[in-house]
């Protein structure tokens, strides 16, 4: 983190987003998490309406699996929500921080003590620079790109880019919405 509480690009997120590059080619359009998560990393996603959380990542089945509602209601949301979990899968199951290999639930109400916020910020941080790589959002901010361009041409919610701009100085007004 750096001064003023904004968060910095996560280098594993550009890194992961290069080696897709590399694979596959480039993409003009929003960040292909779907196929970053399935044909890169060998995750299998599914969505599910039974589940109480936003995103569930088991470990040890390489599953991720999506509120099915939530999916429906914002497309940007579902592309978060998974960026998390990749976030999760690369920065504490990659690296081997896991400490077993237990379902990792993402949704603020159902953490409990055991589960540790850092992390769950540390997979929000790595998602906002996967899907909103910074150089990309420098230049369309450069472009005159205003948040609302910005968010429907990276396929993310208004919100999303809200903090993106603020976190990487583009803009000094601080959103209101968490």
């Amino acid at each position: 983190m750096n001064p003023g509480g904004r968060r910095e690009s996560d280098p594993r997120a550009e890194a992961l987003l290069a080696r897709f590059t590399a694979r596959f080619g480039a993409t003009d359009g929003p960040v292909p998490v779907d196929a970053v998560a399935c044909d890169l990393l060998g995750l299998f996603v599914m969505e599910h309406e039974d589940i109480e959380v936003s995103g569930l990542l088991i470990p040890d089945t390489r599953y991720v699996y999506l509120n099915a509602r939530e999916a429906r209601e914002s497309k940007g949301r579902r592309r978060f929500t998974l960026a998390h979990e990749i976030g999760h899968w690369v920065c504490q199951c990659d690296e081997g921080r896991a400490e077993s290999p237990e379902p990792i639930m993402c949704r603020p109400a159902d953490l409990s003590a055991k589960v540790d916020t850092a992390l769950e910020r540390e997979a929000n941080n790595f998602a906002a620079s996967l899907l909103m790589p910074e150089g990309r959002v420098r230049d369309a901010a450069a472009g005159g790109m205003d948040v609302d361009a910005a968010a429907e041409h990276f396929g993310v919610s208004d919100i999303a880019m809200e903090w993106r701009y603020y976190n990487l100085r583009i803009t000094d007004d601080r959103p209101q919405r968490p």
